[in-house]
């Protein structure tokens, strides 16, 4: 049996954890706010390298790169050159958004030819994908339009989602 000391020690520690809003959990796992804007970049992208360098600073460990630049048996004159933007993801709704959003945003001021932007995020329960015609990207872009990620994927061209829904 614990000692009366000890109990109120324990109880002291979780009171305080509770009101401080903490908990033992890692809080940096939680999603994101809703309502969230795309990051505006400061300068056009003219490579996916510079691309993915802007998208960096939001978008933890995220690759991007054209069809072809990656497939070595990329044939431009049949193959339609996807931009990828690719993630891992922990399936949060709002976090996905967002970084769908800077995804496109980041996209509509890319000085380099791509057909069709895909971003995707790979989860422990499987994969999400959403794809943007380059009208879309420009009609979501244009006269400085900041990108809303609430609505941002009722804006996909074409879409597959079994992680969201």
């Amino acid at each position: 049996m614990k000692s009366a000391p000890q109990l109120a020690s324990a109880l002291t520690v979780a009171l305080a954890l509770s009101l401080s809003g903490c908990s033992t959990d890692d809080s940096d796992t939680g999603d994101i706010e809703a309502g969230q804007s795309a990051e505006v970049p400061g300068s056009d992208f003219d490579t996916t390298d510079a691309l993915g360098d802007f998208l960096s600073e939001t978008i933890d460990e995220v690759h991007v790169h054209r069809e072809s630049e990656s497939n070595p048996d990329f044939d431009h004159d049949r193959d339609a050159d996807r931009l990828h933007v690719e993630f891992p993801s922990a399936g949060m709704l709002h976090t996905d958004q967002k970084a769908t959003a800077d995804a496109v945003q980041g996209a509509g001021s890319a000085e380099f030819d791509y057909d069709v932007l895909m971003v995707t995020g790979t989860t422990d329960t499987g994969t999400w994908s959403y794809m943007f015609s380059t009208d879309t990207v420009d009609e979501l872009t244009a006269g400085d339009s900041v990108v809303e990620a609430d609505t941002v994927w009722d804006s996909a061209d074409q879409d597959f989602d079994s992680v969201h829904r």
